[in-house]
């Protein structure tokens, strides 16, 4: 019995203009942080808003870094990183961490390092500590599930707020409720 020759087509998967995407995302306002490490025994970082709480228990994060970048390549090879959580007085910092394809050595922005060795953002309302437990291709990005080794240096103060493509902060209406105070962590 001859094989009859078929032609199999993949159904044609519809995808959003990449412009419209971009678009609809601007307007997702998220917390702004620096990933952090050393690159050729120097501070290194770059600046994302693809950073999600995964778990509490055990701690776990999650962020997403184009795979390309010298920080993917680095937490690669060392399955480690840092992860500062920026305040409103760091939009330099965010800059200098987001400017594609320039080095982002950190000397300027980082005061310490952490227990697990890499750059801490001075001045950062807390800094973590991580450990790559999985990792996950996806498209040109690699999402990075870490837990969560050590968390140093919270402080009071207000976050920087990535919203429309521009760095922003939060304004507070109305006055605090009274006997409420802010909770804030100690280092």
């Amino acid at each position: 019995m001859p094989l009859e020759l078929t032609q199999r087509m993949e159904p044609t998967v519809r995808v959003a203009p990449s412009s419209d995407y971009a678009e609809a995302m601007s307007v997702l306002a998220s917390g702004v942080v620096m990933v952090t490490t050393e690159l050729a025994a120097r501070p290194w970082g770059m600046t994302v808003s693809a950073f999600a709480s995964v778990s509490a228990e055990p701690p776990t994060i999650l962020v997403s870094l184009h795979s390309e970048t010298a920080a993917a390549r680095a937490i690669a090879q060392t399955r480690g990183f840092g992860v500062s959580i920026l305040g409103r007085q760091h939009s330099a910092a965010a800059h200098h961490g987001a400017t594609r394809g320039a080095a982002k050595f950190l000397e300027p922005f980082v005061d310490r390092h952490g227990e697990g060795g890499n750059p801490a953002i001075a001045g950062a309302l807390a800094h973590l500590e991580c450990e790559v437990v999985d990792q996950v291709e996806v498209a040109d990005h690699t999402i990075l599930f870490a837990r969560v080794r050590e968390v140093r240096g919270a402080k009071c103060g207000e976050p920087l707020v990535y919203f429309r493509r521009a760095y922003r902060t939060l304004i507070a209406h109305g006055k605090p409720s009274l006997g409420r105070r802010s909770p804030c962590l100690s280092s």
